[in-house]
């Protein structure tokens, strides 16, 4: 995180930015805050920046338009960064979600190595349950990597969901069949440090997962989400049974975190409120 710069915007819609969270090839992450709409309480967002030339495409800028205003109106879920709207066609696109006060398992796993079996089955339970409050909205999340999962010392939240500009849309069976192959993908990084597909492999990979340092236990069932065949993965809601049968992701995440995730997780909230001057999470 980082002050504003001289060139960073002060105000993006109804969100004064306080800082940069970020910057990556789709533009700028800015964190904000105000109120989504008239009358509705004022927020802390995740304002991101798109490049005009990413979405010049009418048929897609409608495409994440809807699926903002469906995520809205219709995703309920504390595993899921609420949606905080849009505007698409300006100068400057951005597109708002709440902020999550953490840090992404892929910064943390790579700093302090992989999770413990029990960590990554509470992970996996929250995880699946953010792909089945999506997909009851029809949305897929089309890029759920463990760069998109920000890990809060309350609970851990998917966010950019649909942001993956350049995947081809297909029928919505399949796209949500890819979604359980990331979470796979996304669980054999959460336990072993490394992807299972050597240059990151999309799902026609013709090889087996390596699976290499996942513990014996969680073997079976992210092999299932990793299976060649799209119609042959698991459903999210058959996966969070079977990976979280103590529903312990219902549980602070701090209580089933090493410490050093959660104090990692600390020190992000604490920068996050030193940018705003406000309280986040209880902190």
């Amino acid at each position: 995180m980082a002050s504003l710069g001289s060139t960073d915007p002060q105000q993006l819609g109804p969100y004064r930015l306080h800082g940069v969270l970020g910057d990556g090839r789709m533009g700028a992450v800015y964190l904000g805050r105000g109120a989504p709409q008239r009358g509705a309480r004022k927020m802390l967002v995740a304002v991101r920046t798109l490049r005009p030339e990413l979405i010049r495409d009418r048929p897609l800028r409608a495409r994440l338009r809807q699926e903002m205003q469906s995520a809205s109106s219709n995703v309920s879920s504390v595993y899921v960064a609420d949606a905080a709207g849009c505007e698409l066609d300006s100068a400057r696109p951005w597109l708002a979600n709440a902020f999550v006060p953490g840090v992404s398992l892929e910064v943390l796993v790579a700093k302090y190595g992989p999770l413990p079996e029990s960590s990554v089955r509470a992970l996996g339970g929250a995880l699946a349950r953010s792909l089945m409050a999506l997909h009851s909205a029809g949305i897929t999340h089309r890029d759920l990597g463990p760069h998109n999962v920000i890990l809060a010392g309350d609970a851990p939240r998917v966010v950019d969901y649909g942001l993956a500009l350049g995947r081809m849309s297909g029928p919505a069976t399949d796209e949500r069949a890819d979604d359980v192959f990331d979470l796979g993908a996304t669980l054999v990084f959460a336990s072993s440090a490394h992807q299972p597909f050597a240059g990151n492999m999309l799902p026609m990979a013709r090889e087996d997962p390596d699976l290499t340092g996942v513990p014996d236990g969680l073997c079976p069932a992210l092999f299932a989400c990793l299976h060649k065949t799209p119609e042959s993965r698991p459903s999210p809601s058959v996966l969070a049974t079977a990976l979280d049968l103590a529903d312990t992701a219902d549980q602070p995440a701090l209580r089933w975190l090493p410490d050093a995730y959660g104090h990692e997780i600390g020190l992000a909230a604490d920068a996050a409120r030193r940018l705003t001057g406000r309280r986040l999470f209880g902190r």
